[in-house]
């Protein structure tokens, strides 16, 4: 059975008693007891309860940073007797975004499970974590610059961009000689944040995104790649997704000789010193095998 430690845990990182619950396999009413001996056998309020929702108290998160460093040690010294990649065990949670995942991480995992195979992988795609320890997430890999310092990064590598359009667009619209001249196109693209973003230059220049007009956004690079390709506009993206398109003649990369920056590829844990062996391996495997183009 589950300690009361173990059960509190699981609350803060679920978001409450009845995901809790549901997780562990027990009654609401179970957790929440257990919880609330914890709690007279510290003295202290950890948690606290509402109907929308149950968060921790300032004593509940220091308790719970606690309990989690020592279960993250635990981990690692029990994972430590493996050496052998086929004695790797555990669950790995790895979050990223959709086509990041299928393009490149999918691989990576296929790999990892045929040399571990009593390990258990849960790919978790498209969900922006922000919380990766209440998520539960043991890595999590995102695109372009990382501002959260309360994360630990490794750098796994760039993927090269490129401005282009499709050849009916620039005869209708005309093609950009320099820069400024993007202020007279329309843009297909990826998201509010995309939109939000300013279009930078590796030669240090930038179009300001407020000068970025667009009619049309997706979430996918699959839908953008057809929108750019039947001449809706002009895309900014990764060149392994137009890469064909542009040596077949079906797209042309625009202002060639002012290349965009790269996107850059991290990944984010929570924790250094005591990393569970599993997530050190996986983490080692991406710098090792991932190849980004």
């Amino acid at each position: 059975m589950s300690s009361p430690e173990a059960i509190f845990i699981r609350v803060v990182e679920a978001g409450g008693f009845k995901q809790a619950a549901q997780q562990l396999n027990m009654e609401p009413s179970t957790v929440s007891r257990k919880v609330a001996k914890l709690e007279q056998r510290l003295k202290a309020k950890l948690l606290n309860r509402s109907t929308a929702q149950t968060t921790p108290t300032e004593l509940g998160k220091a308790y719970y940073q606690g309990l989690r460093r020592l279960l993250n040690e635990q981990d690692a010294l029990e994972e430590e007797i493996f050496s052998n990649s086929k004695d790797i065990k555990g669950h790995l949670r790895i979050a990223t975004t959709v086509d990041l995942g299928d393009t490149f991480i999918a691989p990576i995992v296929e790999q990892m499970l045929k040399l571990a195979p009593e390990l258990s992988v849960e790919l978790i795609l498209g969900a922006d974590i922000a919380d990766l320890p209440r998520s539960n997430i043991d890595v999590a890999i995102r695109l372009g610059r990382i501002e959260d310092s309360e994360m630990y990064a490794k750098y796994l590598g760039e993927i090269p961009r490129v401005l282009t359009a499709s050849p009916e667009y620039l005869k209708a619209h005309g093609t950009p000689k320099k820069i400024s001249d993007l202020a007279q196109h329309h843009f297909v693209l990826y998201s509010q944040l995309q939109a939000k973003s300013d279009i930078q230059f590796q030669d240090g220049s930038h179009f300001p995104a407020v000068k970025i007009r667009s009619a049309i956004m997706a979430n996918s690079l699959k839908s953008i790649a057809y929108f750019v390709k039947s001449g809706l506009g002009v895309n900014w993206g990764p060149r392994w997704l137009y890469e064909q398109d542009l040596q077949e003649g079906k797209l042309i990369e625009l202002l060639p000789a002012t290349p965009t920056e790269n996107f850059t590829v991290t990944a984010l844990y929570t924790t250094r010193q005591f990393l569970p062996y599993r997530v050190r391996w996986f983490l080692e495997l991406l710098g090792e095998r991932l190849e980004l183009g």
